[in-house]
């Protein structure tokens, strides 16, 4: 039985590798003033990052050290989702695996969730697994590849593939340095925990850092001076109460690739042998990061799904 994959561009997988493995990538959405931008496979993530550095010439506000420039996310409609399953349905797919982006940050999900429930009351034969990644960017490409994986494999049904994935989401750990929280919380996305303590570290012109709980949401981890103390704090951060030794590593970034290629540098001192992949994150996540942020993945899922 054909089993095929979907997800949205808030995993910031390489267009590229998606076509090469058939899979089906559902675009979101920023809205710049009264602009509609798609991200999609020619969406310029440096000239949009550089709207941000635009804005601040004249949105500053020099006490907070915060800026007012926000862009506004919009997630993919369930007719979008409802486009791709169908492309994937008529080249053959009889399971569809989607792998979305946490609904603790984006509405993703449910629509992606809306589009397969009228899908498979259309078309009885087709089974549809929603996978929430409880994470956003590279946390959802391990995945992908994990199913690509087990898919080769040809010995697990999609709903098996489907299970595993949302066991191994939990072992994927993202830290997160921020210049400011000023764009998780204008964007109503800092979750449950330490609101009070976010502010405090603005007023002190602390750097927060933050982590992905299992539940999706974003919360507080600890918070550093500069970037540079930062850098370190996110890497000891990562390896904290570990499982085990990690994987691999991913670093992404935004508008600030140096401040990427210096946490590699911190990485290889303490692990030379460990893969440690550096890539650009979309402008769907950072809207609400902030283009500057750098995310830490570490890699402790299961070794026996990779085999």
């Amino acid at each position: 039985m054909t089993i095929r994959i979907v997800t949205d561009s808030a995993s910031d997988i390489d267009w590229n590798f998606a076509r090469e493995n058939k899979i089906k990538i559902v675009p979101l959405y920023m809205i710049v003033h009264d602009e509609v931008l798609k991200e999609d496979e020619n969406f310029d993530r440096d000239s949009y990052y550089q709207l941000f550095e635009d804005e601040k010439a004249y949105l500053h506000i020099p006490k907070l050290n915060l800026h007012s420039f926000v862009p506004n996310t919009s997630q993919p409609n369930p007719q979008d989702f409802e486009k791709a399953y169908q492309e994937q349905i008529d080249e053959g797919a009889k399971e569809i695996l989607v792998i979305n982006v946490t609904a603790g940050l984006s509405g993703t999900t449910n629509s992606s969730n809306l589009a397969a429930k009228k899908i498979m009351r259309k078309q009885s034969d087709i089974k549809i697994y929603i996978i929430d990644a409880k994470s956003a960017s590279f946390p959802e490409v391990i995945l992908i590849r994990m199913a690509l994986n087990l898919i080769k494999q040809k010995k697990y049904t999609g709903e098996q593939i489907a299970e595993i994935l949302r066991e191994q989401a939990i072992k994927i750990r993202t830290i997160i340095l921020l210049p400011t929280i000023r764009y998780l919380w204008k964007g109503g996305r800092l979750g449950r925990f330490g609101t009070a303590k976010f502010a405090l570290g603005s007023l002190l012109k602390k750097k927060p850092i933050v982590t992905m709980n299992e539940e999706g949401f974003v919360e507080t981890a600890g918070s550093a001076t500069d970037v540079e103390e930062g850098l370190k704090e996110s890497l000891r951060l990562s390896l904290e109460n570990a499982p085990k030794e990690p994987k691999a590593f991913t670093i992404v970034y935004g508008s600030r690739k140096d401040y990427a290629e210096n946490l590699a540098n911190l990485i290889k001192e303490k692990y030379p042998k460990i893969e440690i992949e550096i890539g650009q994150s979309g402008g769907s996540v950072l809207s609400h990061l902030g283009p500057e942020s750098i995310g830490l993945i570490t890699d402790y899922t299961d070794d026996e799904h990779w085999k």
